[in-house]
């Protein structure tokens, strides 16, 4: 809570119980809860959240638009008549629903920014800075790359710019500076590879990222179901160990129940209101798809064509090339190894029309060294996602982009 009153809750989870009774027993309230997306443990809370159950609650939520639903869809849905007895629109609270995707806003004193994160759904991360004090919530987030430091990087520097995935060092960007970092850290390495593509980061990235950002506080976060005290006490010194061994300054502390932190705002200055800006997506975005292998472009196909896109297949670089001269394409997915040409021949050819300046392009490769992701962000690309992938994260990145790109277009 700010000092001015403004109340932001992040997330519903079952912790919502009880600060629900806490907040109840003032009777109504005003809120803004701040959803990262809508993942059923990111909002069974709110059917038990008491306020929602209290006349005169007003309640705004904010959330990122989903790929097949509205956020009051996806909301609503799971309180339907299947899994819960009252529906969310016969609660006598008032709510409102927002979708966000990467924007900036106000809620009284605080300023507010969201970016994308890495998840298996559209999923957004909060900054939230109210006079000299700077909060951010990134939960559920996976690193963009694994190692996450280019080889080249000097032993014990940890500066953002060594960071090997573009969208990685664009999340240190956002944690920079911050008072306290709420962060994913559902995993430890020795978690990985078995873990890759759930959508959450070890607590060895977080650190590492934390670091790099010049974080203060960094609350590990997300813990994994089957991590029991003793689990988190080992994160917990693992990450102090990685910590002093960096010789830099960085507290870290574990999320838990009832747990209080208090930031000190400082000497606040006049805000001016902000509303947040409506998402803005292609009418149908057209996507083409360019690999050799051709069960993989199908499946593609098939996945993106049922999220609401026009999708196009290509099965070597001057395919690729050809089709897009003939159509524009609002996103694009390119295999590295490909016959007649190669994805970065392509991609660098297709970037010097004025048409594809500002295209958001897609590795999807099996090549792992980092020499080949550094070789392809120089040709052009603006993302890189190895092989094997999980399907579910490919669909939030091309949902993010597309949303992205046409944000900068306005």
């Amino acid at each position: 809570m700010a000092d001015d009153g403004s109340l932001l809750i992040f997330d519903c989870g079952t912790g919502a119980r009880k600060l629900g009774m806490a907040l109840a027993s003032k009777g109504a309230i005003r809120a803004h809860l701040l959803l990262t997306h809508t993942h059923g443990d990111h909002i069974q809370g709110l059917p038990f959240f008491l306020p929602a159950f209290t006349p005169g609650s007003q309640i705004t939520i904010y959330g990122p638009t989903g790929v097949d639903r509205s956020l009051a869809q996806a909301v609503g849905g799971s309180m339907d008549y299947a899994y819960f007895p009252v529906a969310l629109s016969s609660l006598p609270a008032r709510f409102d629903f927002v979708e966000v995707d990467e924007t900036d806003f106000t809620v009284g004193s605080v300023r507010i920014h969201t970016q994308f994160l890495n998840h298996t759904s559209p999923c957004v991360g909060y900054r939230a800075t109210v006079g000299s004090a700077t909060f951010v919530y990134a939960t559920d987030h996976e690193m963009n790359a694994n190692p996450w430091w280019r080889a080249d990087r000097p032993i014990g520097l940890f500066d953002p710019r060594y960071l090997a995935h573009q969208s990685d060092q664009r999340h240190a960007e956002f944690l920079k500076g911050a008072d306290v970092v709420v962060h994913d850290t559902q995993y430890a390495g020795r978690d990985l590879p078995a873990k890759s593509g759930w959508g959450h980061s070890t607590v060895e990235y977080a650190v590492d990222v934390a670091l790099a950002a010049r974080v203060k506080t960094l609350v590990l976060f997300h813990h994994d179901p089957n991590r029991d005290d003793a689990g988190i006490d080992e994160l917990i010194a693992d990450a102090e160990a990685r910590v002093a061994a960096s010789g830099l300054h960085l507290r870290v502390i574990a999320a838990s129940e009832g747990e209080e932190l208090i930031l000190d705002e400082g000497a606040t200055q006049p805000v001016v209101e902000l509303e947040p800006a409506a998402p803005i997506l292609p009418d149908r975005a057209r996507i083409l798809v360019a690999d050799d292998d051709i069960t993989l472009v199908r499946i593609l196909e098939t996945v993106l064509h049922g999220d609401g896109y026009d999708v196009d297949p290509a099965y070597d670089g001057q395919d690729a090339l050809a089709k897009a001269n003939a159509r524009e394409y609002d996103l694009i997915l390119m295999d590295i190894a490909m016959p007649l040409l190669d994805g970065l021949a392509a991609c660098r050819e297709l970037r010097t029309m004025a048409r594809y300046k500002e295209t958001p392009f897609i590795v999807l490769t099996a090549r792992t060294r980092q020499d080949d992701m550094t070789d392809a962000f120089a040709a052009g690309f603006t993302d890189y996602i190895r092989k094997p992938f999980a399907l579910p994260q490919v669909r939030a990145r091309v949902r993010s982009w597309l949303a992205r790109t046409a944000a900068h277009q306005v």
